[in-house]
């Protein structure tokens, strides 16, 4: 039994030679202190390549948008801006109050609007006519001229009516026709008074003033919308 304990230190002293002597098992990799492999030593695993993460793509800008006329308001006031009459064109080229109906405005509905404000304000002044016509107080001289304003008054709707048939049928040609034979009639009322010398006031004057600039801008709102012939 005393014996015994050097047996044992022989023991433990072949299993640490061992240890040290013995090669490392297949597969292992030797990671120095500093934690970085050293690369080309064998039994070690390449690292495994670093996967690039490609880069997003690029959103191009936006393109510029051509500077036209918009859709609903936005073209009414694009349109009026022609007009020799802007301010009243505005006022009198209202789109509807329905919702989402200047939206869908185009130009041929712009002038549409825009002779709609011609054919209201004629239906005013044939009215007035027939009431300064029919009146005890009215010179006998004015009322033959009077009842000529409202036949003119009349020839200005009938005229209106032609150039929207025509902007239906895309007859440029005669829409333009039509609209300046509507301005040529709001005159007829007013030539009518000149025509007697100066014997009567032109009691139309400020009704005919207000036709003319309505009917002249029906004729360049057609004219920028390309609605009728150049010519």
């Amino acid at each position: 039994m005393a014996s015994s304990p050097p047996l044992v230190a022989c023991v433990l002293l072949a299993a640490v030679v061992f240890t040290a002597v013995a090669p490392p098992p297949a597969g292992a990799v030797c990671v120095p202190r500093n934690g970085k492999a050293a690369p080309g030593k064998p039994g070690m695993s390449p690292a495994p390549p670093k996967k690039l993460t490609p880069a997003p793509p690029t959103t191009p800008p936006p393109k510029a948008k051509p500077i036209l006329p918009g859709p609903g308001g936005d073209l009414v006031k694009a349109l009026c801006a022609k007009t020799d009459y802007p301010v009243v064109c505005q006022m009198t080229v209202v789109p509807p109050a329905a919702a989402g109906a200047a939206a869908k405005l185009d130009a041929t509905a712009v002038l549409r609007l825009a002779m709609g404000a011609v054919r209201a304000k004629a239906a005013a002044a044939k009215k007035a006519a027939g009431a300064l016509a029919a009146d005890a107080r009215t010179p006998a001289l004015a009322k033959p001229v009077l009842r000529d304003c409202m036949d003119s008054y009349d020839d200005i709707a009938y005229s209106l009516d032609e150039a929207d048939k025509a902007m239906a049928a895309g007859d440029k040609d005669t829409t333009g026709t039509m609209l300046d034979t509507a301005r040529t009639d709001v005159d007829t009322c007013d030539q009518g008074f000149e025509e007697r010398d100066g014997d009567i006031p032109p009691l139309m004057s400020k009704q005919d003033a207000e036709l003319a600039k309505l009917a002249s801008n029906c004729i360049a709102i057609a004219v920028a919308a390309g609605l009728r012939s150049s010519s």
